[in-house]
């Protein structure tokens, strides 16, 4: 198992729905080295969000999985040395995969850092250097 592992918004929402790549990613999570980038908690609160609105979660729940993901991770806010970090790595990527969004490149840069693992199941991570991949491999 790695030394730490970056998590991204796609395995915390597994993780939260318990859904088979989420219990994958349990066991890293529960290790207690996990590294959650500021973006990932800004895009999961979005989420949330948006399944309130759409009545599938409350509130409570959120205030709950925030709390949660606070005492399981180290958040990793996003300073200047990581930004320009991922600003590279963004530029580099948008020209090998298509699609590649801003957010995936700070929490790619953020794992760099930090000489740790990126646990994903999202499609742009799938084959990259230094990641757990836990998606449906196609």
């Amino acid at each position: 198992m790695p030394s730490s592992v970056v998590v991204d918004t796609f395995t915390w929402v597994e993780y939260l729905i318990g859904s088979q790549a989420g219990i994958k990613a349990k066991k890293f999570i529960d290790e207690g080295r996990s590294l959650t980038p500021s973006i990932v908690v800004a895009e999961l609160r979005k989420w949330y969000l948006r399944e309130i609105e759409a009545g599938r979660r409350s509130g409570r729940e959120m205030q709950g999985h925030f709390a949660f993901i606070e005492l399981a991770t180290q958040i990793i806010p996003l300073d200047t040395s990581l930004a320009l970090k991922a600003g590279e790595l963004d530029f580099l990527m948008k020209k090998r995969i298509k699609g590649w969004p801003l957010a995936d490149s700070i929490v790619y840069a953020t794992a760099k850092s930090r000489a740790a693992q990126v646990i994903s199941g999202d499609p742009h991570f799938e084959g990259l250097e230094d990641v757990i991949f836990i998606g449906n491999k196609e």
